[in-house]
């Protein structure tokens, strides 16, 4: 056996200022990234590890479920980010600090020395904060890592006067993490320490994810989301998407190995929802893609699961054919189209040749009319920089000309302006082009930051209230005549956006 050199407690942070349309969205995703840096841990240096997702603490510990974070005594307190962001409830405080602390204690949080938090998005910024506050209180010997795609847009936000992190990782973690531990570094020197990932790991080479470790604690049955990954990053370089690392994707060797792993878990945890989620943002582009479709189909896997995947329109131009094979495999494809709005498909770096783009999306669209078998879906995205009420009717019309059938999905959703997108980084571009307003740092605001991550004003004539007012009135309609949506899920989606449209 190999000698541990080294160990590191995960936190998954949950969300403040979430509401319950919200938690359908973000509740029920395993921390897949976390687990796969889990297993390569434990496999290459034998690092001791656990996790705690306090997401699902709450079911155990209810008074962990906080909409906005507390103020402790300020005599006491030296951080900067709860003074300022923080409320006094001193009960509420109270039972939140005990039953966070028992969660902990239960997890082992003596048995490690280095706490790693991942701050996946920007929703998550304030938790993030508040949670390791907390714990560099209580416990001012640990080591607080921080990662995910916040940081990695934005490591300074986790380096102001008195933080409670040691380490603030910029992209993969894997490496970095092994080479912290191996060498000893991990020891804290009361400043932030920011560690760029320079190199890209080879995925083939990372063991299959510490799914057990995970389910084992939380064995919710039928109520994950199991996703597959074939790749890393994208080869595509959309201007309103975070997930800009360098692409690269597995041998079909290393897929049939996990793929077959993943089968048995889904099989084992998931039994009344035997569902698998193929999460590379572009499957088509993946080399093995079209091996992969044929095993699903020859090993009659499709006989026995649901398949989904993500893909863009282009690949399917002049194909149907392999339309075909992907419904014989039972996998819904999303296709990521997004607007029907020439300008707007540039702006987004979607395509140069909107036209064809379009034509080649309804071609595809025909086709799903014509057949039977599993439907697809439709991604929109309403309130990028640059939409006004032209852009959003036009995107209206050609749903409302080409996507009301059976075999259709719509699922649209708002642009968010997260730090590590094309987007945000040109704010001025778009501000000067379009008379675009942005909220820079939305994520400290004291309020929901979902909401706040929406464009104040889209562009000169088109307010975020005029956005908002069209995305519910046209897209609940929508939403109610496909025979798929489930009515709580779509309650929860009617009152979020009432509601906001009230308060603007």
């Amino acid at each position: 056996m190999l000698e541990q050199v080294g160990n590191l407690l995960f936190i998954i942070p949950d969300f403040l200022y979430i509401e319950d349309y919200q938690k359908l969205l973000y509740y029920n995703d395993i921390p897949l990234g976390t687990l796969q840096i889990s297993s390569y841990l434990r496999s290459r240096k034998n690092i001791k590890t656990n996790i705690i997702d306090l997401r699902l603490e709450q079911e155990k510990y209810p008074n962990l479920a906080i909409k906005e974070p507390f103020e402790f005594n300020e005599k006491k307190l030296t951080n900067p980010f709860l003074k300022t962001n923080t409320r006094q409830v001193d009960g509420d405080f109270d039972r939140f600090k005990k039953s966070f602390f028992q969660c902990l204690e239960k997890k082992g949080i003596q048995e490690f020395d280095n706490i790693g938090i991942n701050c996946y998005t920007s929703y998550q910024y304030s938790y993030t904060n508040f949670i390791a506050t907390l714990i560099k209180c209580e416990f001012p010997k640990k080591n607080i890592i921080v990662g995910g795609y916040h940081p990695t847009g934005v490591p300074e936000d986790f380096t102001y006067k008195n933080s409670p992190f040691n380490f603030i990782i910029k992209g993969e973690a894997e490496l970095i993490l092994i080479d912290l531990l191996e060498s000893g570094i991990l020891k804290g020197n009361g400043k932030p320490n920011i560690f760029n990932s320079k190199n890209c790991i080879d995925i083939n080479t990372l063991p299959f994810p510490d799914y057990e470790l995970y389910l084992t604690q939380y064995p919710f049955k039928n109520k994950f989301k199991f996703e597959f990954y074939m790749s890393r990053g994208c080869p595509y370089q959309c201007a309103f998407c975070a997930l800009n690392f360098p692409f690269r994707n597995v041998t079909f060797e290393k897929f049939k190995e996990d793929f077959t792993r993943l089968c048995q878990l889904v099989g084992d945890y998931n039994p009344n929802l035997l569902k698998i989620a193929f999460a590379d943002q572009s499957f088509g582009r993946v080399s093995i893609s079209e091996k992969v479709l044929e095993y699903i189909i020859q090993n009659n896997f499709s006989d026995t699961f649901n398949f989904s995947c993500q893909s863009r329109v282009e690949n399917f131009e002049d194909r149907s054919n392999l339309i075909k094979k992907y419904r014989e495999a039972n996998m819904i494809i999303g296709f990521g189209f997004e607007s029907a709005n020439k300008n707007l498909l540039i702006e987004m770096h979607k395509t140069e040749t909107p036209k064809k783009y379009i034509q080649t999306m309804e071609k595809i669209l025909d086709h799903y009319k014509k057949a039977n078998g599993p439907y697809c879906r439709i991604n929109l995205l309403a309130g990028f920089p640059g939409e006004d009420h032209h852009s959003f009717n036009e995107t209206m019309e050609f749903v409302n000309d080409n996507c009301l059938h059976k075999n259709i999905q719509i699922s649209p959703t708002l642009f968010s302006n997260y730090p590590n997108v094309f987007v945000y980084k040109n704010m001025v571009y778009y501000r000067k082009k379009y008379g675009s307003k942005f909220i820079k740092a939305w994520w400290k605001l004291p309020s929901n930051p979902f909401k706040n991550s929406v464009l104040k004003k889209v562009s000169k004539n088109y307010s975020r209230k005029q956005l908002i007012g069209d995305y519910k009135d046209n897209y609940f309609e929508i939403l109610r005549a496909w025979n798929g949506e489930i009515f709580r899920d779509l309650l929860h989606w009617k009152l979020f956006f009432n509601n906001w449209y009230k308060q603007l």
